[in-house]
């Protein structure tokens, strides 16, 4: 039976009001996109297309967000007379677009170039303050390697104004303790540590995912027994999303040096998702830790019961289109860490 325009909305707000991601809001949004489409309403299309967006980004399906969120900044732009009340949805999502265009090896370095401006540009033409444009910049020379504009990035992103579309407290502290940690300046992130363990600054997805980054440092240090107990801790938090890809690595990694055995339950819980191929920096940084695993397990006396050779073959293949695509050899080098471990 055909809906009325009623039930359509009605559906869509009752599909947008739920406030945790699931494929079966997912799955709703689509058909609602479909009945769109088919009616040839493009407003409709652009709400269904957002929460599709808002939907597949906490779902790990990144790259489902591309064409959708090139298809609503399209529509955005030459209807934004209309739509004075989206400008700040579609800004925000220009961060999730900067998060995962970079994760990806096949965008051409030309076209993450392009898509910054783009983001610079919009954020300037609306009179929004560039605090997130430059925590975008920065995380993305974390992801490449680029330590030189990572501190340039870091330091106008301090330096910028906070407003409505700056990340919250604990994910910029997040970023600023991920930072830390990449220089080696851990004495700057110790304040922070206790800062986000305390819980006294938190959000949806912090501490959650502080716990991970804490592990090796801690290891590095001799502090393991404090480290067992936020592995144990943290876990807890990642164990039934299987796309948080780069912290159950991290989670292995520090099993694999400690308690290998308990780390094939984690490598269980989140392989499926990586072979998958949705996250390929996710990817490469789960099976070298795999591997690692792999290894640790021999020399413990065990069978790892998994074999690591495909992993192997892909971690250099995706190695090396994120070096060639990045013009350096910071996965390289990456690489070479997880051999020494």
């Amino acid at each position: 039976m055909k809906m009325t325009v009623d039930q359509y909305w009605n559906r869509w707000e009752d599909l947008m009001n739920r406030e945790e991601a699931s494929f079966d809001k997912w799955e709703g949004l689509e058909d609602l996109l479909f009945i769109a489409q088919k009616e040839g309403d493009l407003y409709k299309e652009f709400c269904c297309r957002f929460g599709i967006i808002s939907t597949v980004n906490y779902l790990g399906e990144y790259e489902e967000l591309f064409d959708h969120f090139e298809w609503c900044s399209g529509f955005f732009f030459d209807n934004e007379e209309n739509l004075e009340d989206w400008v700040e949805d579609l800004l925000w999502m220009y961060k999730w677009m900067a998060e995962h265009l970079v994760k990806m090896p096949g965008i051409e370095r030309e076209l993450l170039d392009a898509f910054f401006r783009d983001f610079q540009e919009t954020y300037d033409r609306y009179g929004y303050s560039l605090r997130p444009y430059y925590q975008h910049q920065h995380k993305r020379a974390l992801k490449t390697g680029e330590a030189g504009d990572a501190h340039d990035h870091y330091t106008k992103w301090m330096a910028a104004e906070h407003d409505s579309l700056s990340d919250c407290e604990a994910c910029e502290y997040q970023t600023q303790l991920e930072y830390f940690y990449f220089t080696g300046e851990k004495e700057k992130a110790s304040p922070i540590e206790k800062l986000l363990l305390s819980k006294e600054v938190s959000c949806g997805e912090i501490p959650h995912l502080t716990y991970s980054k804490l592990l090796l440092p801690y290891y590095e240090d001799g502090r393991v027994e404090e480290a067992r107990r936020y592995q144990s801790e943290g876990y807890f938090f990642i164990y039934d999303k299987p796309h948080y890809l780069v912290e159950a690595s991290e989670h292995i990694r520090f099993l694999a040096l400690t308690e290998p055995q308990k780390g094939i339950k984690v490598l269980e819980r989140h392989i499926e998702y990586a072979d998958s191929g949705k996250d390929p920096y996710g990817m490469f940084y789960f099976y070298m830790s795999c591997i690692v695993l792999h290894r640790k397990l021999i020399e413990a006396g065990h069978r790892p019961g998994f074999a690591v050779d495909v992993m192997s073959e892909v971690a250099e293949e995706i190695a090396a289109d994120f070096d060639e695509r990045n013009g350096n050899d910071f996965f390289e080098g990456e690489m070479e860490r997880f051999y020494a471990l």
